[in-house]
């Protein structure tokens, strides 16, 4: 008699609830909390058709896969589903929602258009309309009460508009009682900068129709995350809105009829007292009366002791000096302290920064703003005063895109990151240049150790070096990034496409200086990004 022994792989012997647990960790790549990278996404979008891969391997697979909730809680919209007719395919959107039964779901709408080159808005057709995202929205709001995050992504105004109306409306009647974190982004920050702001029709104005609303503070009771990027809002309601457990508030490049005034800001950041992450970034705050607007005539008693990192992006230096002193006596336990310039690029006169240096020397002992600061850094900013006689100190400076005289502005005890090629042209005259900037009391500060040269500024610090020196006590160490070793060669040998788009003449000319993809303005705002270089203790 002959007998039919089958083979089991051992997988199969594996019970099915730690099967199932292996699928949902196979699936589910969590992102670190402390990342607040702009491209990070609530979740891994690659791998939401993960499951559907383990779907399709047997059939004990399949049905454990089916039945295990866990795994459909992300749902990613994206053109891609968008069919050749224009409409929008919902039917995956609906599989997710009812194969992940009663669980909380993550949401990413990714509207963008990686194609589109930033014409005339007036002009161009979203491939991700309107009538989509109305489609997307029709599908998710039922949903609204098992909510987590909430990302929405869009190149022009129109789709965010679609969805900000029903969304709204949702939010007013039923609220998001589960919803930690809520990403509204136009990802376009030339937009700010325009002419035309949703201003004009009131309609677009988020939560302006919540204004009076009785429970509106009960509306999102466990939001964690806001970010409103190039998206304004009803700043009042959303103030009465905004929950006191709110952690991190991200409000970047808005036009300026919708930016916030800086009574507008005081309430939003009162109504928000454990806040550990603030970014205000080409947004405000507005002063209608730049000399005599001072925070200190307003009656709402601000006080931000959890606040550990901010980030400041001015349009001018009254309102970055008037956010300063708003958040200098409000938030004593600011660690790290960002400064941008988030002015207009294409404008011809640059914004002195000095002024918002000289708010962080301390006139005494005993009013020393940001006392506990560790870290600053400044990126494209313009110093065209002279240096402090008492410059700020701070452990930790990186600047970015930055001139040579930033070295002599702030003084840097620890470690110090260079990124840019309009500071220094080899690690000696860096070195030079802080031992200059430290002026005669160098001998009370502790001089910097390492000083490390990258050959780009991506260059990763891991890179083997290729130049070690010790000079002065500090020992500096050069890097040379691969791709400057290629020149101009590819992985497999051959020449780099990318050094080819100049052989033909009339490419050639369009490049050079005045040719129509050189444009002066840009590349002056933007020549700072060469290379970097960085001192470590």
């Amino acid at each position: 008699m002959n007998y039919y022994h089958q083979a089991f792989s051992p997988i199969a012997s594996l019970p099915v609830e730690l099967l199932a647990y292996i699928f949902v960790l196979g699936t589910h790549e969590p992102v670190p909390p402390d990342v607040h990278d702009d491209e990070c996404q609530p979740f891994n979008a690659e791998s939401v058709k993960t499951p559907l891969v383990y779907a399709s391997v047997s059939r004990l697979w399949r049905n454990v896969a089916l039945n295990t909730p866990a795994l459909y809680t992300s749902l990613c919209i994206t053109p891609n589903l968008v069919r050749d007719v224009g409409v929008l395919d919902v039917s995956p959107i609906s599989t997710y929602l009812q194969l992940s039964c009663n669980y909380l779901v993550d949401i990413l709408i990714d509207a963008r258009d990686h194609d589109w080159d930033f014409e005339d808005e007036s002009c161009y057709k979203p491939l991700f309309s309107t009538e989509n995202m109305s489609a997307a929205l029709g599908v998710l709001l039922p949903h609204i009460g098992r909510w987590r995050s909430l990302s929405i992504l869009t190149d022009v105004y129109s789709p965010m508009h679609a969805a900000l109306r029903p969304l709204e409306a949702c939010l007013a009647a039923n609220g998001a009682p589960h919803l930690e974190s809520l990403r509204l982004m136009r990802c376009d920050s030339y937009a700010a900068h325009a002419s035309f702001s949703p201003v004009s029709n009131p309609h677009h104005v988020f939560l302006s129709s919540i204004r009076g609303h009785g429970g509106a503070s009960l509306l999102l009771p466990n939001l964690r995350y806001l970010s409103l990027r190039g998206v304004p809002a009803a700043w009042e309601p959303l103030a009465s809105v905004l929950p006191d457990c709110l952690q991190s508030l991200e409000l970047a490049y808005h036009p300026v009829p919708t930016q916030p005034t800086i009574s507008e800001l005081q309430g939003l950041l009162a109504s928000t007292p454990r806040l550990s992450r603030l970014v205000v970034n080409g947004s405000g705050p507005v002063l209608f009366d730049p000399i005599s607007a001072s925070p200190a005539s307003s009656s709402h008693d601000l006080w931000l002791p959890e606040l550990r990192d901010l980030t400041l992006g001015y349009v001018s230096a009254p309102t970055g000096l008037a956010f300063l002193q708003l958040l200098s006596a409000a938030a004593p336990n600011v660690r790290a302290l960002h400064i941008e310039d988030a002015s207009d690029p294409a404008s011809l006169t640059p914004v002195d920064a000095s002024p918002l240096l000289a708010a962080l020397t301390p006139s005494n002992l005993e009013s020393k703003p940001f006392p506990h600061l560790a870290a600053l850094e400044l990126k494209r900013t313009h110093l065209a005063g002279s240096p402090l006689q008492h410059p700020p100190e701070v452990p930790h400076l990186e600047l970015v895109g930055m001139d040579s005289n930033a070295l002599a502005a702030v003084r840097c005890t620890d470690t110090l990151c260079v990124k840019g090629g309009k500071i220094l042209s080899s690690p000696a005259q860096l070195l030079c240049a802080v031992l200059i900037g430290k002026g005669q009391d160098a001998e009370q500060h502790r001089p910097l150790r390492v000083l490390e040269m990258h050959g780009s500024t991506f260059a990763t610090p891991g890179a083997v070096p290729v130049e070690d020196f010790v000079a002065g006590g500090t020992r500096v160490r050069v890097f040379r990034d691969d791709a400057d070793e290629e020149d101009g060669m590819d992985e497999d040998g051959d020449e780099d496409e990318d050094t080819l788009m100049g052989s033909d003449r009339e490419e050639e000319e369009a490049f050079k200086p005045g040719g129509v993809f050189n444009d002066p303005v840009f590349d002056a705002r933007y020549a700072g990004y060469g290379g970097m270089i960085m001192a470590v203790s």
